[in-house]
């Protein structure tokens, strides 16, 4: 089949598309990824097809992750779209033409809207909760711990907002499209054409449990993760550093650029010397220039799953994809959460005991993160957890039970609608 895979977001968001990409192209599939332009040549290095959406990814997640959370995320995510919603709706609509089934990262109704109107299948995917229930609230809201009733509810909060935002940016595309327009609802609406919407969870069970109370076409299938060999080697100006001492931790904050990353920066620096560890640092910090320090190197692209194997622990932002590799990596954590979805991360890395308490971005300072630097290197119960809890989720494929469950939907949807469907017979027996 055509399949048209849309991720909206940064590099953590659109390498599990690229792993599940790959698979269901082993199967016979001709696979469209449609992302920022910034993604085009490692998807088409993969031998998929790729349709862009203008814009800029850093401009964009800068906008959504400097700490805002609830009602002020959202406003966040309406303010990115205002100006550039209609361009943004073409982009959208032309990574469409042809396609034979949708899968998508989440965007309200859009993209469900789309798969409507052209009546083709349409599979939902999170890298975070976005369904009901009692264990966490709803990814961007506040109160982490505020217990089960708000827990609970802030699934319904959240949604009436979504709604209402979509409502104020959608209507005028669904009456074009001769579509009744967005209801004001409290929960995800996963009917489409009569059929029911399958939804797909990039994430471990063993990392957050599936909640009982979640429907049969929610699915939890692990991490899409890239299984093959590393094929990576370092510049001798690394390898030197990490043959010179001690193993380094890793920072890094991904793309995020928001709030004065120059003063993280110097704290970072600052906690570094304090601390008396060697650090790795990702290059990044909005272009800032890093001081030179021996017991620092500075990195530019090196792939996660080959360093993360050679450094005592990670300091990250706390995105799905860092996350997973440095837990895969058995790497002790410690996350510094901006916002989004980061929080969520933070506090499951924390219960599960492989690091030190998570330290926000706006509470970030040199003795609080100096004090985290050395207990996570000296911390033995992290290590331990952590390579435990590493060895088990290697074990998992979540990529392939994907796979296995989209091939299933697509086939059962479109027996449904009286259609033949032209899927390569499913070679992997894995269950999903």
């Amino acid at each position: 089949m055509r399949i048209t895979m849309f991720c909206i977001g940064s590099t953590g968001d659109v390498r599990p598309y690229i792993v599940l990409g790959r698979e269901l192209k082993a199967r016979g599939h001709e696979i469209t990824i449609c992302a920022f332009t910034d993604f085009e040549p490692i998807v088409q290095k993969e031998g998929m097809y790729f349709k862009p959406i203008n814009g800029d990814v850093k401009a964009l997640m800068a906008n959504l992750m400097n700490g805002s959370t609830g009602v002020g995320f959202l406003k966040q995510v309406r303010d990115s779209l205002v100006d550039s919603i209609d361009p943004f709706l073409k982009d959208l609509e032309a990574a469409c033409e042809g396609a034979e089934a949708i899968i998508g990262t989440y965007l309200g109704q859009v993209l469900q809207s789309l798969a409507e109107v052209r009546r083709i299948p349409y599979i939902q995917t999170h890298y975070f909760p976005m369904d009901k229930n009692s264990r966490t609230p709803i990814t961007t809201a506040p109160g982490r711990h505020a217990g089960r009733a708000w827990n609970l509810a802030s699934y319904e909060l959240g949604y009436f907002i979504i709604s209402v935002m979509e409502k104020y940016y959608l209507s005028d595309w669904r009456e074009k499209h001769g579509m009744p327009p967005r209801k004001l609802e409290g929960a995800p609406k996963y009917e489409l054409n009569g059929h029911t919407i399958p939804v797909l969870y990039a994430i471990s069970p063993l990392v957050m449990p599936r909640p009982a109370s979640w429907g049969e076409n929610i699915h939890m299938t692990g991490f899409w993760r890239d299984d093959r060999d590393v094929d990576y080697t370092p510049p001798p100006e690394l390898a030197a550093f990490l043959a010179a001492g001690e193993k380094p931790i890793y920072v890094g904050f991904g793309s995020m650029v928001s709030g004065d990353m120059g003063e993280t920066l110097g704290i970072v620096m600052d906690a570094v010397r304090e601390s008396g560890v060697r650090a790795i640092l990702s290059r990044g910090w909005g272009g800032r220039d890093i001081p030179d320090d021996p017991n620092v190197f500075v990195a530019d692209f090196v792939p996660h799953d080959w360093l993360f194997q050679h450094v005592a622990g990670v300091v990250h932002h706390g995105g799905a994809g860092t996350t997973a590799a440095g837990i895969l990596a058995c790497c002790p954590t410690l996350v510094i959460p901006f916002g989004g979805d980061q929080p969520f991360w933070a506090g499951r890395a924390r219960e599960l005991g492989i690091g030190p308490r998570p330290i926000p971005r706006d509470k970030l300072t040199v003795s609080k993160l100096s004090k985290a630097f050395t207990d996570l290197t000296t911390t033995g119960k992290y290590r331990v957890a952590a390579q435990e809890l590493g060895e088990r989720m290697r074990m998992e494929q979540g990529h392939i039970i994907a796979a296995n469950i989209v091939e299933r939907e697509l086939r059962e949807w479109l027996r449904l609608e009286g259609r033949e469907p032209v899927i390569v017979p499913v070679q992997n027996t894995i269950s999903c």
